[in-house]
This record gives structure tokens, C-alpha cells and sequence, in this order.
């Protein structure tokens, strides 16, 4: 306990002067008796503490041995006893026999109580010294001669009362300042409905002024149809004691619509009786302008995000999956329960997860936009090379939230990539075995540079070149390879043959085209096929694809090709068309060849028929001419068209011009000469004639002679065609046509000196020098001549007109020589 208030020098620490106080007959305890439960404390006529009780000392803490003797102004703060407040206090209650006053009193522990103090003078009149006729608290004009004897000083403690009015009164100018301040209105109803209070929002928000204001029911500011589910509200509020949000158009005065959120709540009063409800309403037309533009943004979000064939995703900092569209869960096959926080490298291939790491880590430390490729693992395990754009995912104020992006499956992308790189190595392969083709002397040759080169490119695993018997039977093979690569000679029967000539059993087959219509067939995915050699044979020597193509050569065919390449995607559709076009490519090769072994043959088949089919053109026009028709010449076109030179004899020109014209197979004709009884013509004959049947067998036309509808065919063919199909070919398709002999004759030689020797007899010097002049002069350079026919003539001393004349005879004569043994 604080020391009392000390007195030295015979002073009080006031300035007072100290002396024993004043006796004063009526002491603290008597006045106690009378104010019970007050601090009662008597001091004498100068202000000092005389008496103290109980109560005193339990409000400012001093007992009444240590503070007797005290000055009264000693118990007010410094800035109390600085305005003279105590001297005043004792004055007035001198003045007006009492004085009352509420305020901080310093304590024995130097805290601050707050009390409510009431002073009284103590008076004596008169009387002896016994004490009678004491008063206190009358006015000194009461009693004339009355003086004062001491005071009466009653304290009761009002500290926390002050303190909770201090609140109160604190509380109260928050809630006036909040009141002025909130941008929202501010409402307060009692129980009946009755508008009790308003902040100036109120006004200005509805209109309406103040008078106004305090006639009005809550719901008259509400529009009409949402009026009974704010009625509601309130009933709950005010009956369930229950806040209450809800949104409602506020009705102006000007009949505005205004959409408002109202935020309610009951007011009790202490004893908990509800008096009525107040609240909060604000404006959100923002909030739902916002919102709109939030839900169509949302919306057209989530369709985009929908709508996207590709993945999206988004990841947080700590690599947990949060947002997805229906695509990825579509895809990997995973729920969406288990989707939720799968890290992104679950979804990632183990041997690619290392790079799909590191371009997470780039995008989250350094900000970077990442392509990048990886096989997306699927929960059944299934790897699909997938193609990953992603970005970092950031605040406003730059604060990383995570990264997006999208997945795009790129399998067909990598297919076609596969496709091309297997493209141009099939170019490669066709090129290198198409330049062996050229120096190639026998078939043999060819098929072995066939074989070898896909079977040393790297793509492919085996190649096997075959040929069908034309002369199978049941118990023989249609089929039979000739020369392969790649696999050993006793690995090469039975599953090889299955893929030109497949069995019922082999239920997978991917392309059904047949042989017979000149089309590649593939097979894909063998180690995967249903039909079981073929799966175990494609896993024992690590083939996926197999193509079928078929060697072919105006419509002939001359056997198959079969291929077998790594991968179980090969042979794609452009592959496919590259090995059409290069089985014809080989079918042509071998028959130039026959061909060539033909025109430079030591020997040859001849074989000769005879005909009365009127299937063939001249035939049907020589019966219909009743004429002599002989094949001088024939000259191939394309598209199976063919230009014969024929001798007509027998017939008139004009007559023969007019049946000529009604035969369908002529597209057209020319009159070349007419000679006395014969003339001769150019026809354009397409497809029915026999010749459109030889050139695929490496055959030639020797001679036709059509007698009024009766031919004679000579027909010259190498050794090594396939003379029996020949035959059988041309009585398919003229049945009325019969094989007259086969026989086979010598060649003749002509050596180039032969030849030259030939022409030269033939020629006279003149039309030689002509020949010669012509040639090095330059008069056949085309298209621009060095020399013209003047010049040259001018050279040799002869006129321009003898000059054309030796020249085109000598022309006629040295085609003759060349042409002359041939149709």
C-alpha cells in the first residue's frame, strides 16, 4: 500500500498548515451507522482527514491510522488540484450545505478510482462545549452564529459503472460514425414494423425524406413479387431470433427497381425481449452485373473447355491435378475421384517421366512456355504419344498459383511421320533395284535385286519373289517361290504362301482384295493376329506387316512379290501405292525383256493360226468386205489402242471406207493410196484385235492375212515366253481361232556392218552425198537448223529442188532397210 499523503514542516503536502485536528464530536463510525454502505470519511475546518471507516479504506486503500490528518486535496489527480477543484468542492458545500461531484480520486496504489462524492459542512451554534446543538448540512444563514466544526465526506466507488457509460458512450459514437460513414443503407424496425431509425443512405438510396420515412412499412420498399418472401424473412428473424440474408428490388419512390441484398438481424434488449430487427442493405448491381459476366464467362469457359477435342489440365505449385476436362478422364480412363490430385507424371510413361519433369520444373521456376513429348499412360496401361503445351499459372500480382496447358494425342502425326520416313526409304529401295533392273540380263537377275534390297534396308526383315504355275494341277502348288532373302530356304513353305493364298482360317485378314484384281494386299499387326502362324511366325522373326504385291504387266501376271517390315503399321495407303506401281514397274521390266531376247534372238517360236472368229476387227471386216486384207504394219498407241497399215484388194475404196466406218472396234481411218486394184489404209483399232494380247508375253505380229473372213496368223515369240499361256490366252478370248503349228526357226544375223553395207548398195552417190551433206551440216538439228536446204545445195552445186529430191529419196530407201523385216 501506497504511503498517505505525508505532512511536513508543519505543512501539509497541499500547503496547509498541520495541526492536531479539530475534534469533531460526530466521528466517521456514527456517520457510518447512518450511510451504510458509503466510504465515510470526516475532516476537520481545514479540509484534513479527522476520521476514516471501513469503506473508505476499502475504495482508495488507505488505512485509517496512516492517512488521518491527510489533506483533502491530496485524493485528486494533479491536474484536479492544478484548477483548484478541491477548494472549490469545500467552498460550495460551505455555501450551499452540500456539495456533490463525480470524478477520479488517486488511490493508495496510485490507480485511478472513479466515485461519486457528496460533501457536507458540519455546524455548531451556540452551544456549550458538551457539543449540543451540532448540525451538518444546514445553509450557514440557518444558523446565524454558526460555524463550521469540520465536514462530512461520503464516496461511493462508480468505477466500473463509469467505465461500462465510457463504453456505452464509445460504443454509441462508433456506431453513429459507422452509421454516417456506411456506403450501404442502415435500417432499424421495431416489432410493429414501425421505422425507428435510418442512416442518410436510407433517403437518398429510396427517395423518400425523412418525415416520410417514419410512415412507412418495410415492405412497402420491396417490389411487389418479392414482398412475401421478405415478409417471411422478417417473421423468422423476429420469432427464431435468426439472421437473415436475402436479395430483393428495392422499390424508390420513383418506382426504380433496385437489386439489394439485405443482411437482418433481431434487437433485445437486456432483459432478451425482441423490440424489433435492424440491418444492412447493399446495392449489388455490380455484384450481379459481375456475376453475369462471371456465369457467361464461365460458360463459355467450360464449353470451350468441353468442347476442346484435346486434354486440359491444371496443376497447383505442389503438382496436384485440380481442373480437367471430360477428355482427360475420357482418355486415360481414370474416375474422377481418382483423377483429383494425381501428380502429372502419373499420367506420364516411366521412361519418359525424367523430361516431362524437367519442363514441369522449367515452367514453374523460370516461367517458361514448354512443348513437350511424351506417352500418355492410360489406367489400363496403354502408352499414346502425346504432344504437351503448358504455362505458368500467376496471380495479378505475379504470385505463381500453378500451370495449364493441353495434350494433344499425335499418334497420327507419328504415323504419318513413320509413314514418310518409310516412303522414302521404299523410294529408296525401288530406285536402287529399278537401276539394277536397266543392266539386268535375265529375269533371275531381277528378282535377286529385288529380294536383296528390301531385305538389307533396315525397315524391312524378308522379301520373297515367287511365280504362279501355269500348268498346276491339285496335287501341285499355284504357287511357288523362286528367289527370297532375309529368311533361310526351309522357313520359306508354308507361312510365306499363307499371305498370297490365304487360308479360311486366317479370319483377320485386313485388305480382302484379291490377287486376280491387281491389288496389294496387307496384312498389319501380326503379332497381334488371331490366326496363330501367322502371330507366332511374326513374333519368331520380328515382322508387324506383310504386303502381297502382284507383278504385273498388260494384264498379264508374272508372279508376287511378298515384303515383310518391322513395324505393325507399315504399308500405309501411299506405301501401298508405290508397291502397286512398282509391281508393274517389275512386270514391265521382265516382259521388255522377253521382248529384247526376242528382237536379238539366235532362235524363235513361231506359231501359226488360223481364224474365223469375227471377234477381231479385220477379220469381221475382211468377211463383211468379202476382200483380201493383209497387216503391213502395227504400230502401238497407248491405252490399248493400236494403228494398223493394211493392203485392201477386192474392193472399192469408197466401199471399203463405208464398211470400215460401221466396224465398232475402228475408231478411225485414213486412205493412204490407192494402186490399181489395191489401197491402203491407216486404221486405229482398240482392243479387238489379237495383237493387244502379245506384247504382255514378249510376242510379236509376223504376218496377218484375212481371205473374206478367213485368217491366217503367224505369231513370233522368244523361247522363253510362256508360249502354252500364249495360246491358251488368244483361244480364251477367240474361241473361233485354232492353232495351226509351232515350230521353231533360225534367226537371222545382221551385224552393223551388214546393214550399212545394205544401204549403202542401195543408195546412189548423189542421194549419199546428199544423205551425208544433210546430216553433218546440220539441216536435222531441231529446232533450230544450222543449215538450211539453200545453203547445203549451194555447198554441193546443185539447185535446192535436185537437193530435196536426193535427199528424201535416200531417206525412203534407208527406212525401208530398217523397218522392212519388221511389222
Amino acid at each position: 500500500m501506497a504511503e498517505p499523503p505525508s505532512c511536513q514542516n508543519g505543512r501539509s503536502n497541499d500547503g496547509d498548515e498541520t495541526a492536531s485536528p479539530t475534534d469533531v464530536t460526530l466521528d466517521a463510525r456514527d456517520l457510518t451507522a447512518l450511510v451504510s454502505g458509503h466510504a465515510v470519511a470526516m475532516l476537520d475546518a481545514a479540509g484534513r482527514v479527522a476520521a476514516w471507516n471501513d469503506d473508505a479504506n476499502a475504495v482508495l486503500g488507505y488505512d485509517e491510522a496512516e492517512i488521518v490528518g491527510t489533506s483533502y486535496r491530496a485524493f485528486f489527480p494533479e491536474e484536479a488540484r492544478a484548477a483548484d477543484r478541491p477548494d472549490a468542492l469545500l467552498k460550495r458545500a460551505r455555501i450551499e450545505g452540500r456539495a456533490e461531484d463525480e470524478g477520479w480520486r488517486v488511490c493508495s496504489d496510485g490507480n485511478r478510482c472513479w466515485v461519486r462524492e457528496v460533501i457536507a459542512p458540519i455546524w455548531t451554534a451556540g452551544g456549550d462545549s458538551d457539543g449540543t446543538d451540532h448540525r451538518i448540512g444546514d445553509a450557514a444563514d440557518a444558523v446565524p452564529d454558526a460555524d463550521v466544526q469540520g465536514y462530512g465526506w461520503f464516496l461511493h466507488d462508480r468505477t466500473e459503472e463509469h467505465e461500462r457509460e465510457l463504453e456505452r458512450r464509445e460504443e454509441a459514437a462508433f456506431l453513429e460514425s459507422v452509421f454516417a460513414a456506411q456506403p450501404d443503407i442502415l435500417y432499424a424496425f421495431d416489432d410493429d414494423g414501425n421505422y425507428i431509425d435510418w442512416n442518410d443512405r436510407v433517403p437518398e438510396v429510396t427517395g423518400y425524406d425523412d418525415s416520410e420515412l417514419t410512415e412507412l412499412d418495410p415492405l412497402e420498399f420491396i417490389a411487389p413479387e418479392h414482398r412475401d418472401r421478405i415478409a417471411d424473412s422478417i417473421q423468422r428473424i423476429l420469432e427464431e431470433d435468426e439472421q437473415v440474408t436475402v436479395e430483393a428490388d428495392l422499390l424508390t419512390k420513383d418506382g426504380e427497381r433496385i437489386p439489394y441484398e439485405f443482411n437482418s438481424a433481431q434487437i433485445t434488449e437486456d432483459e432478451g425481449t425482441v423490440v424489433g430487427f435492424t440491418g444492412v442493405g447493399r446495392d449489388i448491381s455490380d455484384r450481379n452485373a459481375r456475376e453475369r459476366e462471371l456465369h457467361e464467362e464461365k460458360a463459355l469457359t467450360e464449353s470451350i473447355f468441353e468442347a476442346q477435342p484435346d486434354l486440359l489440365y491444371a496443376y497447383d505449385t505442389d503438382r496436384n491435378l485440380i481442373q480437367w476436362n471430360d477428355q482427360l478422364r475420357r482418355i486415360t480412363g481414370y474416375d474422377p475421384d481418382d483423377l483429383e490430385g494425381m501428380s502429372p507424371l502419373e499420367f506420364i510413361a516411366p521412361e519418359d517421366r525424367e523430361a516431362i519433369g524437367d519442363a514441369v520444373r522449367r515452367i514453374l521456376t523460370e516461367g517458361a512456355r514448354i512443348t513437350a513429348e511424351g506417352r500418355l499412360l492410360t489406367s489400363e496401361g496403354k502408352r499414346l504419344p502425346y504432344e504437351f503445351n503448358s504455362a505458368r499459372i500467376t496471380d495479378d500480382e505475379g504470385n505463381v498459383l500453378g500451370f495449364t496447358g493441353i495434350g494433344r494425342d499425335v499418334s497420327d502425326r507419328k504415323a504419318r511421320e513413320r509413314e514418310l520416313e518409310r516412303l522414302e526409304r521404299l523410294n529408296v529401295v525401288v530406285r536402287t533395284v529399278d537401276e539394277t533392273m536397266v543392266a539386268a540380263e535375265t529375269r533371275e537377275e531381277i528378282e535377286r535385286a529385288i529380294v536383296d534390297a528390301f531385305a538389307d534396308a533396315d525397315t524391312y526383315r524378308f522379301a520373297v519373289v515367287g511365280r504362279f504355275d501355269a500348268a498346276a494341277t491339285a496335287e501341285r502348288r499355284q504357287w511357288e517361290p523362286r528367289t527370297w532373302a532375309g529368311r533361310d530356304a526351309d522357313e520359306i513353305d508354308g507361312v510365306i504362301g499363307s499371305y498370297v493364298d490365304p487360308p479360311a482360317a486366317a479370319a483377320d485378314r485386313s485388305d480382302a482384295s484379291s490377287l486376280e484384281a491387281d491389288a496389294v494386299r496387307r496384312y498389319r499387326s501380326l503379332r497381334e493376329s488371331e490366326f496363330e502362324p501367322w502371330r507366332r511366325d511374326a513374333r519368331e522373326h520380328e515382322y508387324g506387316a506383310v504386303a502381297v504385291v502382284p507383278i504385273v504387266a498388260g494384264g498379264r501376271s508374272f508372279g508376287v512379290l511378298v515384303v515383310a517390315a518391322e513395324e505393325a503399321t507399315a504399308f500405309a495407303d501411299r506405301e501401298r501405292e508405290v508397291l502397286q506401281e512398282f509391281g508393274g514397274t517389275i512386270g514391265h521390266a521382265v516382259n521388255a525383256m522377253t521382248v529384247r531376247r526376242l528382237l536379238y534372238r539366235d532362235t524363235a517360236v513361231e506359231l501359226e493360226f488360223e481364224s474365223t472368229d469375227r471377234g477381231d476387227a479385220c477379220i469381221d471386216l475382211g468377211a463383211r468386205a468379202n476382200c483380201l486384207l493383209a497387216v503391213d504394219h502395227v504400230l502401238p498407241l497407248t491405252d490399248g489402242a493400236y494403228v494398223q497399215y493394211v493392203t485392201v484388194a477386192g474392193i472399192g475404196p469408197d466401199r471399203f471406207r463405208d464398211l470400215a466406218a460401221e466396224q465398232p472396234g475402228i475408231e478411225e481411218l485414213r486412205n493412204i493410196d490407192v494402186q490399181g486394184d489395191e489401197s491402203r489404209w491407216e486404221l486405229t483399232i482398240r482392243d479387238s484385235t489379237f495383237v493387244d494380247l502379245l506384247a504382255s508375253y514378249g510376242a510379236r505380229l509376223r504376218s496377218k492375212v484375212v481371205d473374206r473372213g478367213r485368217a491366217t496368223v503367224t505369231v513370233e515369240a522368244s523361247p522363253d515366253a510362256a508360249v502354252r499361256e500364249l495360246v491358251d490366252t488368244i483361244r480364251a478370248a477367240y474361241p473361233d481361232t485354232t492353232l495351226v503349228s509351232k515350230r521353231t526357226v533360225e534367226g537371222s544375223v545382221e551385224t552393223p556392218g551388214d546393214f550399212r553395207n545394205r544401204v549403202e548398195s542401195a543408195l546412189t552417190d548423189k542421194q549419199r552425198t546428199a544423205l551425208e551433206a544433210a546430216y553433218y551440216g546440220g539441216y536435222f538439228e531441231w529446232p533450230t537448223r544450222n543449215s538450211d536446204a539453200t545453203a547445203i545445195a549451194d555447198r554441193l552445186g546443185i539447185a535446192r529442188q535436185t537437193f530435196h529430191q536426193h535427199l528424201r529419196v535416200a531417206q525412203a530407201k534407208l527406212l525401208e532397210y530398217y523397218f522392212e523385216t519388221s511389222l
